[in-house]
């Protein structure tokens, strides 16, 4: 007895609570309901959007990204240069390749969008488009081993005509 008030749990209760609990992990069919997934807002870039000349910079920590953003402006006076691809795509190097490639911007389906080869999005030759705001792209290498190399990359558009060429020593 409890305060005067007798308190009964009857082993039914319990196993009809368990039942009603358990129901809501369960779709019809006896299948386990489908998890929601967060999905990750598309990045809104053309292979046009890239073209260009571009400061170029690698940070490993969020931290040190508005550091690297201005230093990458910075090297505009050597800027790395992306063009247009002959197929839609753009040309630039993939990891740890000298000569540089068509890429491809490729949309998973998550809503994450990468830039590499033709094939499935988010694949070792991938880099993920973190984001693409004012003239500001921020990508990261999907094999982990690149990424480590490589941090992640900032590309700072240059302005228009300011390229200018390396001093001749």
């Amino acid at each position: 007895m409890l305060g005067g008030i007798r308190a009964t749990i009857r082993p039914s209760s319990i196993a009809v609570g368990l039942l009603l609990a358990l129901s809501g992990c369960m779709s019809a069919g006896g299948q386990q309901a489908a998890t929601a997934v967060a999905v990750t807002p598309a990045v809104a870039v053309t292979s046009a959007d890239l073209v260009g000349d571009w400061g170029l910079g690698s940070y490993r920590q969020d931290a040190d990204r508005a550091r690297t953003e201005k230093m990458a402006k910075a090297t505009c006076n050597n800027p790395y240069k992306i063009g247009a691809g002959q197929n839609g795509g753009v040309i630039m190097h993939l990891a740890d390749q000298k000569e540089p490639s068509e890429l491809y911007l490729k949309t998973a389906s998550d809503g994450r969008v990468f830039l590499g080869p033709k094939g499935p999005a988010g694949v070792k030759p991938d880099r993920q488009v973190v984001s693409f705001d004012s003239g500001v792209l921020v990508t990261k290498f999907v094999d982990q081993s690149a990424a480590d190399r490589y941090g992640i990359l900032i590309y700072v558009r240059c302005p228009a005509g300011k390229a200018v060429a390396a001093k001749k020593v």
